[in-house]
């Protein structure tokens, strides 16, 4: 008979957040700075999963919480998805929405992730696409790249950014927003000590 090594025990929960195709380094880059709410019981893995199509997303996603030891009992998904102002993206969206698993929730943006960032710093219910946006913004940061950093730019504006979000969300005329505001109602990041 084979011999079994000891049993791994895993000591903290997996929180996963998958980012939207390759080299991701927008939403990387800003989540850096942030760890689990309950830091004590959970850590958060983050990857690029290489693909925007949202069930291609979805299904690497899966593929990687099994690297990580994922427990669909206790561990948590976070997928962030650009809808980029695509009715047809939209609807799939919410389609996909409806049948997914309590454990897996899209954090979903429109058009782009962006608008969280526009969310520091102005209130919006402006249609904009992706190209657009990225003009408004370089009004605040004039110097934006989705290479760089930006969260000390943008730190002390958090409380603007939700209350902004949460604007957005409530809004039904609102055609900018963004689940990512979600993360923050419901307690599941704060930002690292320094």
């Amino acid at each position: 008979m084979k011999k079994r090594g000891p049993l791994k025990i895993k000591t903290k929960r997996i929180i996963v957040f998958s980012f939207e195709g390759k080299n991701n380094k927008t939403e990387s880059n800003y989540f850096s700075h942030f760890k689990a709410h309950n830091d004590s019981r959970y850590i958060i893995k983050m990857f690029s999963s290489g693909v925007t199509d949202v069930q291609k997303m979805i299904n690497e996603t899966k593929r990687k919480r099994k690297e990580y030891g994922y427990d669909a009992r206790d561990d948590l998904t976070y997928i962030f998805v650009d809808d980029d102002s695509d009715s047809n993206k939209k609807q799939l969206i919410k389609k996909i929405q409806s049948t997914l698993p309590k454990d897996i929730n899209l954090i979903v943006s429109s058009p782009c992730f962006e608008i969280w960032f526009i969310n520091h710093f102005v209130k919006t219910t402006k249609f904009y696409f992706d190209k657009e946006l990225i003009v408004e913004l370089k009004k605040y940061i004039v110097d934006y790249s989705k290479e760089r950093d930006y969260y000390n730019q943008l730190k002390d504006k958090t409380v603007t950014a939700i209350s902004n979000s949460n604007y957005q969300i409530n809004n039904a005329n609102s055609n900018c927003k963004t689940d990512v505001v979600s993360l923050f109602n419901n307690n599941v990041i704060k930002e690292k000590d320094n």
